[in-house]
């Protein structure tokens, strides 16, 4: 009874403290950006100056990532997952879990044999049951 009146009176003060103050992002104090943030942000803030700025044939339209050319021996390569699937997790939990109720199993056999022993040993306690 003692934690649940503790828990209960630590609960009311930090409820009661949390209250003087607004909370949420419409209370938040508005913060300065660089223009470089407010750019990388908001990409159609800005527009290009030019019409196409990409007028020579050796300019791409793509990024420099997806241009990128794979050698052959990246490509022929095989792909494997080697990832634990969700048959591996379940295999794994219900291991857990028999290997659980095993010991469970192994522990009450082993109670229940000392208590027979025990109780073989003494006489008298068999008379009196």
């Amino acid at each position: 009874m003692a934690p649940l009146l503790i828990f209960a009176f630590l609960s009311f003060l930090s409820i009661t403290r949390a209250e003087d103050r607004a909370h949420g992002l419409a209370n938040q104090s508005p913060m300065a950006i660089s223009p470089d943030a407010y750019s990388f942000f908001h990409p159609n803030a800005l527009q290009p100056s030019a019409a196409n700025p990409c007028v020579s044939s050796s300019c791409s339209t793509m990024p420099l990532a997806a241009t990128v050319k794979s050698t052959p021996a990246q490509q022929s390569a095989p792909t494997r997952s080697r990832g634990l699937g969700a048959g591996g997790i379940a295999g794994i939990s219900l291991s857990f879990l028999f290997v659980c109720l095993v010991g469970m199993g192994v522990y009450y056999v082993s109670i229940k044999r000392r208590a027979n022993l025990e109780r073989a040993a003494n006489p008298e306690q068999q008379a009196k049951v």
